[in-house]
């Protein structure tokens, strides 16, 4: 069986030694330090896309057209609207294929299952396993594929977000995990008990550092004040680079990855500070009571980043029309799931301009919501 990456070696290649294909890398839970590995040897599993050549083919696609515009990105430390498109579609696949992502989506149907089979043993109608029911022995295959799926309407959705360019101070850094791709939404946290980070909401962030010296930030323009809007980099003190290291830490499966051996004290310095952060992947399951005794309703909210204090780079605007939670534009997130169901309804129906017409000439299919002509 083939080893699979799930973070492509072209952005690994950002955080590299020295421009070599080696990576300094150490694990966060708990905290050693691996020492230098070859990029080749990270962020992979066997057979980890399950064989399916499409995901395979449609991974290798995406890589091959998003690795040069990020490499030219970080060089030029800029980037134009055909980028930006780049970008985004870069970061929505990054935060679906990695190894986290997959093991989040399995948390919710595990949990059902584990309760129907608890139920089916108790009622004398399966036996119990040999060495007791567990959710360790109950795995999900085809969870890679589905994820990427998914990637049309996160990318769809993060179309009307905003981007700057962070730069750390020139004695700082940036970092990056197995799981690189961090959701947040600053605008809810302290005013909601829920954590808002679904791409379609109010006040969503998208944090994704491109290199040692450059990090994307992607968010809700009508929310957040990033910087001056001439200017798409904006470089930001010693104290955000720490606070953006510290959602590395907590977004991270197993591991973080730096530039440089040297770095390796700072590194178990924040690993130290900010693993009380890290949430695990259980703990994003709701169980809520139901309607009687007899029924309880099951959440799996999407794990999302927390600030760990008020960092200085972005801020809430003083005046925001949108509510905490509500759709920034329910229209496209309309428009967004009716696409989807046109694609599962009819795989073969055409390009995305082609099903769109469709959709707009029979506005039935917007779930309620008016389109004015």
């Amino acid at each position: 069986m083939s080893k699979d990456h799930y973070v492509p070696r072209h952005y690994l290649r950002q955080f590299a030694v020295a421009g070599s294909e080696l990576i300094a890398v150490a694990n966060v839970a708990p905290y050693r330090y691996r020492g230098i590995k070859g990029i080749g040897g990270e962020c992979q599993e066997t057979d980890f896309e399950e064989g399916n050549l499409a995901l395979s083919n449609t991974l290798k696609m995406l890589e091959n057209k998003t690795a040069p515009t990020l490499a030219a990105v970080v060089k030029k430390e800029d980037y134009t609207l055909v980028d930006f498109d780049d970008l985004r579609w870069f970061a929505a696949t990054l935060n679906l294929r990695t190894k986290k992502a997959a093991e989040s989506y399995k948390v919710l149907p595990t949990h059902m299952c584990h309760e129907f089979l608890n139920t089916e043993i108790a009622s004398g109608r399966l036996p119990p396993p040999p060495e007791g029911l567990t959710k360790d022995i109950i795995d999900w295959g085809g969870v890679p594929s589905f994820l990427m799926r998914q990637a049309i309407p996160c990318a769809m959705h993060m179309q009307n977000l905003a981007l700057k360019l962070l730069k750390p101070p020139s004695n700082s850094f940036f970092i990056t995990s197995d799981n690189p791709v961090v959701l947040l939404n600053q605008y809810s946290e302290g005013k909601s008990q829920h954590h808002y980070a679904g791409l379609g909401r109010a006040g969503i962030q998208v944090l994704l550092p491109f290199a040692p010296h450059l990090c994307g930030l992607f968010y809700d323009a009508k929310v957040y004040k990033v910087g001056s809007p001439k200017h798409r980099l904006l470089e930001v003190d010693a104290i955000d680079a720490e606070l953006i290291n510290s959602l590395q830490i907590q977004s991270a499966c197993d591991s973080v990855y730096f530039h440089s051996a040297n770095l390796e004290n700072q590194i178990a310095s924040l690993v130290t500070r900010y693993s009380q952060y890290r949430v695990p992947l259980e703990e994003w399951l709701r169980i809520l009571p139901g309607r009687n005794d007899n029924e309880e309703l099951w959440h799996f909210r999407t794990p999302a980043g927390r600030l760990p204090k008020p960092w200085r780079c972005c801020r809430v605007r003083r005046h925001v029309s949108l509510q905490v939670g509500q759709l920034r534009d329910p229209l496209g997130s309309a428009l967004i799931s009716a696409l989807m169901d046109d694609i599962e309804a009819s795989p073969n129906g055409g390009d995305l301009h082609t099903r769109f017409q469709r959709i707009i000439d029979d506005p039935g299919k917007l779930k309620g919501v008016r389109i004015q002509q």
